[in-house]
């Protein structure tokens, strides 16, 4: 207690949405559009035709995580034991504001790799049908967060950057502002995102790791 906490995510092959809305499907093209691109527009998916109704099932959203309907041991399960003890609540209504609201309060950062744009489909991240509703590629999914996060709290920058390469560790860890986040600029927590806008870009590594996945990680979140 008391002490500052800051979460730093790394090009994650999917990324939990916090309502019902998910990118248009202008917002993921197959064809990577490179570090600069940006969602406008979001909506709810079709109930009964996209992904058989279960595109905002957790781990991708917030459905059922209110009824920890799983055996004990499982993720879900113990998610919800989780919330049950901190929340104290059984309406998803109620609990999916009070994840929004807890969200809000966080200091989390994101880090992708501006040559993350390996396909899904080819095995580079998840590829189950809700996954894919938020983009094809890490790169593009965690763009298109980004412009979700901030449609979803109006005024607030989300706090995110690229390194110059692909699906690499390494690469992640050996950026500036990984360095920067992790163990120099503390004293800044409690101020809004948006304080570099995915706009700097380290340079490669001299030895290698530029493209797709890198040791081993394509399939993990």
């Amino acid at each position: 207690r008391g002490l500052p906490l800051r979460i730093i995510v790394g090009s994650p092959s999917t990324l939990m949405y916090l309502s019902e809305e998910r990118p248009d499907r202008a917002c993921r093209p197959s064809r990577d559009q490179g570090r600069h691109w940006s969602c406008s527009n979001f909506s709810i998916p079709s109930p009964g035709h996209d992904c058989d109704s279960h595109w905002n099932s957790y781990f991708i959203g917030l459905r059922g995580l209110h009824d920890g309907a799983s055996s004990k041991g499982h993720l879900k399960y113990d998610v919800n034991q989780y919330l049950r003890r901190s929340i104290n609540t059984t309406s998803s209504s109620i609990l999916s504001k009070d994840i929004r609201d807890r969200w809000a309060t966080k200091d989390v950062r994101f880090l992708f790799g501006s040559q993350d744009t390996v396909h899904c489909n080819v095995g580079a991240c998840n590829r189950r049908c809700e996954a894919m509703l938020t983009g094809k590629n890490r790169l593009q999914r965690g763009l298109n967060f980004m412009s979700y996060l901030q449609r979803l709290f109006p005024g607030s920058e989300p706090v995110w950057s690229t390194y110059n390469g692909g699906h690499s560790a390494g690469l992640a860890y050996a950026s500036r502002h990984f360095t920067e986040w992790a163990f120099e600029d503390f004293e800044v927590v409690g101020e809004t995102g948006g304080e570099t806008g995915g706009e700097v870009e380290e340079p490669a590594s001299p030895d290698g790791e530029a493209d797709g996945a890198a040791d081993g990680e394509a399939d993990e979140d």
